[in-house]
């Protein structure tokens, strides 16, 4: 069985993502699955992805396509609520400043910090 998913992918910025959420989201019609970085070495891609209730394989990504390491990145708690495990997984694991978010809360302290950031040399 193939699986071939109608994704269409919304280009957005840092300082339009939480509108174009807010504007988009319904909550009887939408789930959001998480918000996930792509390290492109010196700078990141970051995507929040949501599929469609009761359609398969329907999907909608908002998408910042160049996000410097050091952004401020916006959350989208106030939207929804479960937001807060993928962002502050952003925070752990890529070291981004995501409003709100704790660090140290998903990786053992002891572990490298934000281990998936392709810039070793980081550390907080």
């Amino acid at each position: 069985m193939t699986i071939n998913p109608n994704i269409t992918i919304k280009e957005t910025s840092l300082e339009n993502i939480v509108n174009d959420i807010k504007n988009f989201y319904n909550e009887n019609e939408w789930h959001y699955i998480t918000v996930n970085a792509t390290d492109l070495g010196g700078k990141l891609q970051i995507d929040w992805l949501f599929s469609k209730y009761k359609a398969k394989n329907i999907i909608q990504i908002f998408r910042i396509p160049e996000v410097s390491y050091d952004a401020k990145i916006p959350s989208i708690v106030s939207i929804l609520p479960s937001a807060w495990i993928s962002e502050w997984e952003l925070g752990d694991l890529f070291g981004l400043d995501v409003e709100n978010a704790m660090c140290g809360v998903f990786i053992a302290p002891d572990a490298p910090k934000a281990p998936l950031r392709k810039d070793s040399s980081w550390e907080k």
